[in-house]
């Protein structure tokens, strides 16, 4: 279905590169002002791996969240992720617990 905005779009990239446990790790993109899941990642099979998810969405304000299952985050330093919104990082990190959110983006 062809993205019908009211307003401009923007474009967001997830670039995840896994720990030594890539099962653990999944994570949700959501629109905050329609509460829609925009994007999701998670079932990561290969070890410290680069897998990068790329979105067009309309412009609105948006928030990343990244969960590890296990509760150690992307394992000491071994894994990490950045958000970019239009070529601009708007989040990243690896030390975390079981979550980790971020918000970003323009206005509803």
């Amino acid at each position: 279905t062809p993205l019908s905005c009211d307003g401009p779009e923007t474009e967001i990239e997830v670039t995840l590169l896994t720990d030594w446990c890539p099962e653990e790790t999944s994570w949700t993109l959501v629109d905050l002002c329609n509460n829609d899941l925009i994007a999701e990642g998670g079932n990561y099979r290969s070890t410290t791996t680069s897998y990068t998810s790329t979105v067009t969405a309309c412009a609105s304000i948006f928030e990343f969240t990244i969960f590890d299952s296990y509760g150690d985050g992307l394992f000491e330093g071994d894994g990490s992720y950045t958000v970019t919104q239009d070529g601009i990082e708007v989040a990243s990190g690896g030390e975390f617990e079981s979550s980790e959110a971020s918000s970003f983006g323009t206005s509803c």
